[in-house]
């Protein structure tokens, strides 16, 4: 490949993930470096990163670059690093890139602590990793997150999928879109609830399934266009779930409900919830019916479920498998069934 004259030297090593093609232009006492990995080195690509001004700034500034068949759509210099006193140029997408911010706040976003972009900034045959920058609004001890006047960058998709759908009932979250766009969430029972706020402020509601929300809302946070987009639908209420709330001794604890299908919660009787006496779990329908479960210093496991009308708990000393049979009707039929088991007994409360 040429450049006007200007020496441009390309450098390929073969790795263990493919090939590593460096491509390095002088021009003008400037070095300017471009880092292809994967097998994915294209001199089309080459020329149009090479074609922006190698100029690094003091905040992240974007140039629109246009390669067919290429899905990142942006350029960005990026100042020397380390002892390597040259230039970079790197090609991304839209949507993982915080126009203004400083580099340094950059390259802390797509650390392995934010998007991991960092890890993939060289394929340029990748799919975009959409940033997502998040914060908590509310409590959650032991959660993944922490609550925060500040944003941290997330990977949007991760955000949507596994963050906020398996949190806490209850407890919002506050996602904003490279775009300018802000999501707040919470989790209600298995649908994600909240708002979606456009960049000129126009708001919508949103009430999806809580595993559509990446399908839904992906478009969002990819930046792509938003004609036809779905925040509220009926979707299909998830079977076989149960809110679960627990505290162990050596396995840890969620003081705040967390939604856990039926096998792993008949699961943990036996893992968890047996290994010490004082470990003990609540299991809540969709309708709030209860059975709770405890290890008594005996060892073996006392399930109950409360009254409050009466002020009363019936319960008696079980088996896991007659545990497990409670919650397979808990999830099923969305009712406790402990007092259809022989042997219950009532007890009032203190």
């Amino acid at each position: 490949m040429s450049d006007d004259e200007h020496p441009v030297l390309i450098d390929t090593v073969r790795q263990p993930g493919g090939l590593l093609t460096t491509v390095r232009r002088e021009r003008g006492g400037q070095t300017t470096v471009l880092r292809a990995d994967a097998d994915s080195f294209r001199e089309d690509v080459a020329q149009a990163l090479l074609g922006v001004p190698p100029v690094p700034a003091a905040t992240i500034r974007p140039v629109v670059i246009d390669v067919p068949g290429l899905r990142l759509d942006r350029a960005l210099v990026l100042g020397p690093d380390g002892d390597d006193q040259a230039v970079s140029v790197v090609a991304v997408h839209h949507s993982e890139i915080l126009a203004g911010e400083t580099e340094k706040d950059f390259r802390s976003a797509i650390s392995a602590h934010g998007t991991g972009l960092v890890h993939r900034l060289g394929n340029w045959d990748r799919h975009p990793v959409p940033r997502a920058d998040a914060r908590l609004l509310d409590e959650w001890p032991g959660g993944v997150m922490h609550r925060s006047e500040r944003f941290h960058p997330w990977p949007a998709e991760r955000m949507l999928t596994t963050v906020a759908p398996s949190g806490p009932a209850g407890v919002r979250v506050e996602i904003r879109s490279m775009g300018g766009h802000v999501l707040v969430l919470e989790r209600r029972w298995d649908r994600g609830v909240g708002t979606l706020t456009f960049p000129d402020g126009a708001t919508v509601p949103v009430d999806l399934p809580r595993h559509d929300l990446w399908a839904r809302l992906g478009p969002v946070f990819l930046g792509e266009d938003l004609t036809g987009l779905v925040t509220a639908t009926p979707g299909t209420p998830e079977t076989g779930v149960l809110e679960m709330r627990y505290q162990t001794e050596d396995v840890g604890w969620a003081s705040l409900p967390m939604l856990e299908t039926l096998d792993g919660c008949v699961a943990r009787l036996d893992r968890q919830i047996l290994r010490a006496p004082g470990n003990w779990a609540v299991f809540t329908s969709r309708s709030d019916a209860v059975v709770q479960v405890e290890c008594t210093d005996s060892g073996k496991l006392w399930v109950e479920t409360p009254d409050p009308d009466t002020k009363r708990s019936w319960g008696l000393l079980a088996t896991v498998e007659e545990a497990a049979g409670l919650l397979r009707i808990l999830a099923r039929e969305d009712r406790s069934a402990v007092t259809d088991l022989p042997g219950a007994e009532s007890i009032a409360w203190d």
